[in-house]
Order: C-alpha cells, then structure tokens, then sequence
C-alpha cells in the first residue's frame, strides 16, 4: 500500500490508503483511524515517536518535537535524515555522547528493547540549553517475527533532574562543612596553647 505523509492540525502522521474511516456523530464528517490516532497521540503529553525498520521517523507529536529542539511535527517530519543530531547532542547518564545508532529509537528499530533510561540532550539551536528525558522504546513486530516499526515513548524529566543536581548539591555543601569544622575542632584541641576539651573542667568547679 501507498504510504502518504500527513498533517491533521498539530499532528502529522502516515497514512496507508484504504484506512478504516470513523464517523464523530457530534461533528459532521468521517475520521480516517490514522486522523483519530493522531488526534489522541498529540493531546497526550509525552512524547510519542514511531520509526520504520531502516531508523526512518515515521510519526512523532508535538510535544516529542519540541523536547528535540522542533517548532512541532510538522518541522520534524520535513526535516533531513541526520537533522536530529544537527540540532541537539545526547548524553546518557553518565556523560557519554551517544551516536545515533546509540540512540533509543534506531535500537528499538534494530528489534532491541531499550528499557526507560535517562539521557541528557545539549541543544546546539535556539540559544542552547539542555534538557533531560526519560526515554523507553519497543519493536514492533510483524507476524514472522521481524522488526515493522518501533516506538519511542519520552517525557520531560528536566524539572526533577535540577532539583535531584540541588538537593545534591546542598548535600555536598554541607558535608564539606562538616568536615571543615570537625578538622577546626580536632586543630583546636590538638593546640598547644589550649588544653584539650575533654581535660576543660566544667563551669562551677
């Protein structure tokens, strides 16, 4: 079947011809499934990625492009192969760059399941910035067993990495002034000019 590119509103998808069409009984008209899947897909507010088997985009949200440095779907689906790793640098957790075949999406694609992981995105557009997602995608399979599609499903976790790297950081603050008042202590007490504050008799005697 011929696979056509298509935009209903904010969403944009594929649509295969001879789709099932479903009629909104409130609104004159009829829905192809494509239309009222992408419908639902772009109310949600995760962001929602579906790739074909060679690593293609397929479908992506609005909210899913715009957390990958997109002005929405539209722009991410008319976008170049490459243009992804153009806009934005991936880290995952632990400061690697990771290439696009590292990527989520593009190992689901290769039938590999990539269970929910945390990676950081640089932007290089826009004025720059970074964000962090927590990404997990899935193969989807024909009924021979191979790879038709993947999906990527990834929100925006930014907000909760900041306060995790604040919370970290107020820990280590005090920890370290911790340690610098038990070594003002221990250099106290250790003075040759002052005795030792086990030997300093209490008030009164």
């Amino acid at each position: 079947m011929e696979i056509e590119r298509q935009t209903y509103g904010a969403a944009t998808t594929h649509q295969r011809s001879g789709d099932v069409a479903f009629t909104d009984t409130r609104h004159p008209g009829s829905w192809s499934a494509s239309e009222l899947l992408a419908s639902i897909l772009d109310g949600v507010a995760d962001g929602i990625a579906a790739h074909d088997a060679s690593g293609q985009l397929l479908f992506i949200n609005d909210a899913g492009a715009r957390m990958c440095g997109y002005e929405g779907a539209a722009e991410a689906l008319a976008a170049p192969a490459g243009d992804f790793l153009r806009r934005v640098e991936v880290f995952d957790d632990g400061g690697s760059v990771l290439s696009e075949p590292e990527l989520p999406g593009p190992l689901a694609a290769r039938g590999r399941v990539v269970p929910e992981r945390v990676v950081r995105l640089q932007l290089r557009l826009g004025g720059g910035g970074e964000r962090w997602l927590s990404v997990k995608a899935t193969p989807i399979l024909d009924r021979r067993g191979a790879v038709r599609m993947s999906i990527t499903i990834f929100r925006d976790v930014t907000r909760e990495r900041r306060a995790e790297e604040e919370r970290d950081r107020v820990v280590h603050e005090l920890e370290m002034e911790r340690s610098r008042l038990t070594a003002l202590v221990e250099q106290l007490r250790t003075s040759r000019d002052l005795p030792s504050l086990a030997d300093t008799p209490p008030p009164g005697r």
